[in-house]
């Protein structure tokens, strides 16, 4: 299948990144500050564990347990690249998250995006079983208890919910897309514009109009990327699957 690319701009019509028109996705970024992770190589064999990052390494893993065994891990020999986030059914509070160690380098005000290719290969089982990915704060216990977000949710079923927190209003709006287990779809926050937030779903927007906006400014708007699988007790399992996380800032 051939690539087709368009370009997208901001608010000015200055060229921020060029897409994939068949499949939405970003192909080049032009943004000063880029993140752009697709968990290819064998760097990515060993995910340093939280507060011991590798110099020169984006990623640490976090796992809370008692006695079950909850992990962060490459896919071995997967196409393309893919970690996984995964709880088991050992009845406890358990999480398996994929952060920056709580380095906060993205600016929400400075014409912010993301995008994240991603699948639940085991949908949430229960209420309370909760995936998230996109930018947060600092690392809480309980992704909701974070004290700012820009993200993609689940809670308990393959719906997929629209989700931020800036100090001043918590949201959570129903995307109205539901995933099955093992589909992998492409994901976009799009912050150029702060008053009209804008949420995609391989390419189709399933934010209304006006009504995400981000009332914070630095330093509280500066984020990290974040993604978890969490519970806070009981059997529930669940399995996130990221094939590709980008980020994209100005400096200024």
């Amino acid at each position: 299948m051939a690539t087709i690319s368009r370009s997208r701009n901001d608010l000015d019509g200055h060229v921020l990144a060029f897409f994939d028109k068949t499949t939405d996705e970003t192909t080049v970024r032009l943004q000063p500050a880029v993140l752009d992770e697709d968990f290819v190589g064998a760097g990515h064999s060993s995910i340093p564990a939280f507060g011991s990052p590798a110099t020169g390494y984006p990623w640490v893993q976090k796992t809370v347990k008692t006695s079950g065994s909850p992990s962060v891990a490459i896919i071995a020999n997967s196409a393309a690249g893919i970690v996984a986030c995964a709880l088991d059914a050992t009845s406890e509070a358990q999480e398996a998250t994929l952060y920056a160690n709580d380095q906060l380098n993205w600016d929400v005000t400075k014409n912010l995006f993301f995008e994240a290719r991603a699948a639940m290969s085991v949908l949430p089982s229960v209420a309370g079983v909760e995936a998230v990915f996109g930018l947060q704060s600092a690392w809480a216990a309980g992704p909701d208890n974070a004290s700012y977000y820009l993200r993609f949710q689940m809670n308990g079923s393959g719906l997929v919910n629209l989700q931020s927190k800036d100090g001043v209003t918590t949201k959570s709006v129903s995307s109205g897309v539901t995933l099955l287990a093992g589909a992998f779809h492409l994901f976009r926050i799009d912050a150029s514009n702060l008053s009209n937030i804008r949420f995609f779903i391989d390419g189709t927007e399933v934010s209304s109009s006006g009504a995400f906006t981000f009332a914070a400014v630095p330093p509280q708007s500066v984020l990290q990327p974040y993604s978890s699988v969490y519970k806070a007790s009981g059997t529930g399992v669940g399995t996130l699957q990221l094939d590709m996380i980008q980020a994209a800032t100005n400096r200024i």
